[in-house]
């Protein structure tokens, strides 16, 4: 992967902007890391292509708020909010998590949106005290509610491609998760790319929704050895037989090739 390739795709041979430089510097960063050998599949022509499809969104490819990950583009809650800014510059958007120590109320009064949300414990929580999240918005096109209970989010991280993010960054994916779904069920028409873009979407791999400790305990699997270790010990308590065997056979998959691509040429 060439920085001076991606950057000569994307400028055409006219000096580069300050944001193409950022991603080009961003992409080649990723590379550098051994653990991304998913990048290896990626052309500049692909990474530049990537790009070019933000930025008709009107948008910027960061690598902070809109990045690169083992599945394809991702965008975070920010990105979301941006992307209403742009289409509304007049847009007030408040979207937050409660925990079980917040008092939020709220109340709908002739089409408009009225809450409250007195913070309980500030400095003094955790994730495992989310109790739900909301997402209000307001714009000419009206004033919405969207809420989500702890239960509605952890459905949604259920059928996500990215559970080790899930595990990492709980409170931007459940963020992430709550203006997702404001945005479909009141602008899907302003989103639309940006849903075809995404990858957090859903896992293919996992159309029933693995459980999260299962899928997990599958991702870290390091060896076939230990996949098959884990189907020894799984399989009589598995609720979806299927969709056990299948994420089991795609981290094998996984496993060989990334063996295959390491493992040393024959001269």
């Amino acid at each position: 992967m060439e920085k001076k390739k991606i950057i000569s795709l994307l400028t055409n041979g006219v000096n580069a902007t300050a944001c193409v430089e950022k991603f080009a510097s961003y992409i080649i960063k990723l590379t550098e890391n051994p653990k991304n050998t998913w990048l290896k599949s990626y052309t500049e022509e692909m990474i530049a292509n990537l790009y070019k499809r933000v930025l008709e969104d009107g948008l910027v490819f960061d690598g902070q708020h809109i990045s690169l990950q083992p599945n394809g583009i991702s965008y975070d809650y920010v990105a979301y909010k941006n992307k209403m800014i742009l289409a509304y510059p007049e847009s007030l958007i408040d979207v937050q998590l409660v925990y079980k120590e917040d008092k939020f109320n709220v109340a709908k009064e002739s089409g408009g949106v009225i809450y409250s949300h007195e913070i309980g414990q500030p400095f003094n929580r955790t994730d495992d005290d989310v109790i739900g999240g909301y997402c209000v918005i307001k714009n000419k096109r009206g004033e919405t509610l969207t809420m989500l209970s702890k239960e509605d989010i952890a459905k949604h991280r259920k059928l996500s491609k990215m559970n080790s993010i899930w595990n990492d960054w709980f409170v931007e994916m459940a963020l992430k998760t709550v203006i997702k779904k404001a945005c479909k069920n009141h602008c899907s028409d302003v989103f639309e790319r940006i849903e075809e873009n995404d990858n957090e979407n859903y896992d293919l791999d996992n159309p029933l929704g693995l459980e999260i400790e299962l899928k997990q305990k599958i991702e870290d699997c390091k060896t076939v050895d230990e996949v098959h270790n884990l189907y020894r010990a799984e399989k009589d308590n598995v609720k979806d037989t299927a969709a056990f065997n299948q994420y089991l056979a795609k981290r094998k998959k996984e496993i060989k090739d990334a063996n295959t691509s390491n493992a040393p040429k024959v001269a």
